[in-house]
């Protein structure tokens, strides 16, 4: 069951708003925890579904918390969503904003008795026009096999819904560049090295102080070859996992950007020199073969920010 309806936004967009809801044979306080706690989203998350956590220093179970959802995408890529609690009706509802894309999520649980509720699921977003079949299709199969699973898993069965389909694109001849930045940094190797390699600590122990939240992926090998790292910023908001893929330590270090759309790897090499420390900064990536100029010129200004921070 659900609605769907569209209001007008701007030339050639507006807004979408898509209802979704079932009837869950579950206590409502049951399903709002379910549906609040970022500890039990695994719970009635799509089999995609790696890990979930809160930000940290933002407040857990309150507005104003972050959450991030990491999710396994095609070619073993890993899908990053960054949303902020913005309204809540403890027990019965909370909204959600999706920090990079403005994409609402509201969860409304309506009591029905002391064993059962209603719970809606309602999404937002402003989306082209002539797109608007394409995303009210794609939401409403989203909801639906989120109602499914929390439906099987209040239950206690297996969920028989999957992840929606993903809207085939057509094919874009691509091709790979590179770009490079070499500079000097007055320190030896032993200094610039921890800067380089960027490691990730465990949730429990993240402080949630300063620009930006590293988390050690669980079941990664902090400091080796193997290891993923998320990195949350808070200005602008913004997800990055990485795995590292290769490392000579005190030496050299390449990772690679999981959440980026196509390939890319960033290797960073240090030489000692009379100066210091000879630094070089590779960015090797996969673009559209008809953007590739583009792209080389802004993968270079990514590479020289780089090594300007090791300067710094």
């Amino acid at each position: 069951m659900g609605r769907t309806w569209w209001q007008r936004r701007g030339r050639g967009t507006g807004a979408m708003v898509v209802d979704r809801r079932a009837l869950i044979s579950a206590p409502a306080s049951e399903v709002w925890e379910l549906v609040s706690d970022a500890a039990l989203f695994a719970r009635t998350a799509a089999a995609e579904h790696l890990w979930t956590f809160v930000v940290p220093g933002t407040p857990a179970g309150f507005v104003g918390e972050r959450r991030v959802t990491l999710a396994r995408a095609d070619d073993d890529r890993i899908s990053a969503t960054l949303v902020e609690r913005v309204d809540m009706e403890a027990g019965r509802s909370v909204v959600s904003r999706n920090l990079t894309n403005g994409i609402e999520m509201t969860s409304i649980i309506e009591p029905l008795g002391p064993s059962s509720c209603e719970l809606t699921y309602r999404v937002r977003a402003t989306v082209p026009k002539d797109e608007l079949e394409a995303h009210v299709s794609l939401a409403s199969a989203s909801l639906d096999a989120r109602l499914e699973r929390m439906s099987a898993h209040v239950a206690g069965v297996p969920a028989q819904s999957e992840h929606p389909a993903r809207r085939d694109r057509d094919p874009v001849p691509q091709a790979a560049g590179r770009a490079v930045a070499v500079g000097t940094v007055a320190a030896p190797p032993a200094e610039v090295w921890p800067a380089v390699r960027t490691t990730g600590v465990d949730l429990l122990d993240a402080t949630g102080q300063g620009a930006a939240s590293v988390v050690a992926l669980p079941d990664t090998p902090v400091g080796e070859v193997g290891e993923q790292i998320c990195i949350v910023a808070s200005d602008p908001p913004f997800v990055q996992v990485l795995e590292v893929v290769a490392q000579d330590v005190g030496r050299s270090v390449t990772v690679r950007y999981l959440t980026a759309p196509t390939r890319v790897d960033r290797t960073v090499t240090l030489a000692p020199s009379s100066a210091g420390t000879d630094v070089t900064v590779s960015i090797d990536f996969v673009a559209p073969a008809a953007e590739i100029h583009e792209h080389e010129a802004r993968m270079r200004v990514v590479a020289e920010t780089f090594l300007r921070c090791f300067q710094s």
